[in-house]
């Protein structure tokens, strides 16, 4: 067990207008983290402390703190980084491992997660698309975000994890997914979140389900799938994965990232709406394909693909990592003991003038007039660490928003909010998202 340590005394403070160390958090960082690592940053450098949920915590930003971060995964002890996920998914969950262990499970993981074993299901995913877009209701408000959760669970169904899902394990599943990230992210007291009988109820029958499914894979039953492509893969040298670790693959396949993908292509869909220009644009594009395949890439879809990389850049699923170093080491000059937490804004880049002219600005075009480094963009992280549904989301996303685009226009009932935030879970609620969607043909 790794022992948080107080960051060195030599670093400078930063904290919120008015705020003082001596409180459980600076609030400035919790409402709008992107104005507080820049300000931070920009006064004191790649290195500096804070208060986070009622400790102190080494602050590492800056391109040089990425390039150190995602190079060196054994300074970092990742059992330690996000303890809800190993709480509630196991202890050999994927993102919690270290060393030789996150190797094996990486290893054995790789045939149900590659770009080649998604790439096959492109068109799979396209079709489904079509069939959840014509399903979403039209002219009548609605609750988008719950359809765009269960619309990847369906994609995953069919491509991922054969499995068929009734109407009603849709939305336990998906409630699921959101109930768990909501405590693992935002509650104020997770402990307390998770012990509640409403969670644990739908936790169990979950899992259940998930059990069930692997125990028939493990009596002989097949299907051409990405967990049967796991399951088959010979990998000599690596212990094969047994019951409890494939529920949680089979957890990855199915369910784990589709709250984040709803959530991108939900702020693709309201970026949209504040530049219609470009939206008419992106429209044409699609319109001009034919509906033309996305199978070969996105060579043919350049607005698209720009907007939603505009979109990860302005609106990345985590503002900041949560870390605890696993050793001593020196970072930007300065030094790091073990046990000390450490939040790497690595998200930093994405909102800095020297990178991208007017960060702040939704500008699509720019990815089209000029490339910008690659270690500048990180929302799925890099190194062996790099978030493993990375190419899981780049196929859903452009599928989906490119069914909703050329269908329907988007009109939003609520005004969009714009700001990252890491939440403290001082409002224990989640925010609607009702909107309309009228025939493209209609407008």
């Amino acid at each position: 067990m790794v022992n948080a340590l107080e960051p060195s005394g030599s670093l400078p403070w930063h904290l919120g207008p008015g705020e003082s160390s001596d409180q459980p958090e600076s609030g400035l960082l919790v409402d709008d983290p992107v104005a507080f690592f820049r300000e931070g940053y920009r006064r004191h450098g790649p290195v500096f402390r804070t208060r986070f949920r009622g400790a102190t915590w080494t602050v590492i930003a800056g391109l040089e703190a990425n390039d150190f971060a995602f190079r060196n995964a054994d300074a970092w002890s990742f059992e330690q980084s996000v303890p809800g996920f190993r709480e509630q998914l196991g202890h050999t969950h994927v993102t919690q491992l270290d060393g030789k262990p996150h190797v094996r499970k990486r290893r054995l993981l790789k045939p149900g997660f590659s770009a080649e074993s998604m790439g096959r299901w492109v068109g799979a995913v396209a079709r489904e698309a079509s069939v959840c877009a014509s399903g979403f209701p039209t002219g009548t408000p609605f609750n988008l975000f719950p359809h765009l959760l269960e619309s990847f669970i369906r994609f995953n169904a069919k491509t991922q994890l054969h499995v068929d899902l009734t109407s009603e394990w849709l939305s336990k599943c998906a409630r699921f997914e959101e109930d768990l990230m909501f405590g693992i992210n935002v509650s104020a007291d997770r402990h307390g979140y998770f012990a509640g009988p409403g969670y644990g109820s739908l936790k169990q029958e979950v899992f259940d389900f998930l059990d069930r499914l692997v125990q028939r894979r493990l009596d002989g039953e097949r299907a051409e799938d990405n967990l049967q492509a796991i399951l088959d893969e010979e990998a000599p040298g690596f212990e094969p994965l047994d019951a409890a670790e494939l529920r949680s693959v089979a957890y990855l396949l199915l369910l784990a990232g589709i709250e984040n993908t709803a959530k991108l292509t939900l702020k693709v869909l309201e970026r949209l709406d504040t530049d219609p220009s470009w939206l008419a644009a992106v429209r044409e594009e699609l319109t001009a394909s034919g509906g033309g395949s996305m199978a070969g890439g996105m060579a043919a879809f350049p607005r698209l693909k720009a907007t939603i990389q505009e979109c990860e850049r302005l609106h990345p699923g985590s503002v900041a990592l949560t870390m605890h170093a696993a050793r001593d080491f020196e970072v930007c000059g300065q030094e790091i003991k073990s046990g000390t937490r450490v939040l790497h804004a690595h998200t930093l880049p994405h909102f800095l003038e020297e990178i991208y002219e007017d960060p702040f600005a939704f500008r699509p075009a720019r990815w089209l007039e000029k490339e910008h480094p690659k270690k500048a963009h990180a929302t799925f992280g890099s190194g062996t660490h790099a978030c493993l549904g990375m190419n899981v989301t780049r196929i859903h996303t452009p599928l989906i928003l490119a069914e909703m685009i050329r269908r329907f226009r988007f009109q939003p009932h609520y005004v969009p909010d714009f700001t990252n935030r890491l939440g403290d879970g001082r409002c224990q609620c989640r925010p609607e998202t009702p909107v309309s969607l009228l025939p493209v043909a209609a407008t």
